[in-house]
């Protein structure tokens, strides 16, 4: 004859007790509330460096369009553009740093919560021979 064993909790029992499923349910609870409160932030420096590159673009773009044409059509002085949200000022200096150079300094600003941002582009330009 087959004799059955009760079984018995004790030393032996396998799984979890609903006290340890609990703490672990609120540490992780807890870590997931640590990681969504860091998505805003990260979204923000999303739209923060989007915004910045598109400002470096539109500078970078028209600082192209004044180094195309001839040295000559370059004329020393300061101008300013918006475009959209963005305004480009930029400077043109003769004789720098070299006789028979143009230096132009352009900066592109744009409206941000804190202030106004702005990003710096200098180049060189000279007589093409």
């Amino acid at each position: 004859m087959r004799k059955f064993r009760r079984h018995r909790p004790g030393k032996g029992s396998e799984g979890f007790s609903l006290i340890e499923v609990m703490i672990a349910l609120t540490f992780l609870g807890i870590g997931l509330l640590a990681v969504a409160q860091l998505i805003p932030l990260g979204m923000a420096g999303i739209t923060e460096a989007r915004v910045r590159t598109i400002a470096v673009q539109a500078a970078q773009q028209r600082m192209d369009e004044l180094k195309s044409p001839s040295y000559s059509s370059l004329t020393a002085g300061d101008y300013t553009e918006t475009v959209g949200q963005y305004t480009i000022d930029w400077t043109i200096t003769e004789n720098s740093p070299v006789p028979g150079s143009k230096r132009v300094d352009m900066i592109a600003t744009w409206p941000h919560l804190s202030g106004t941002r702005s990003a710096t582009l200098t180049t060189y330009v000279t007589a093409r021979r």
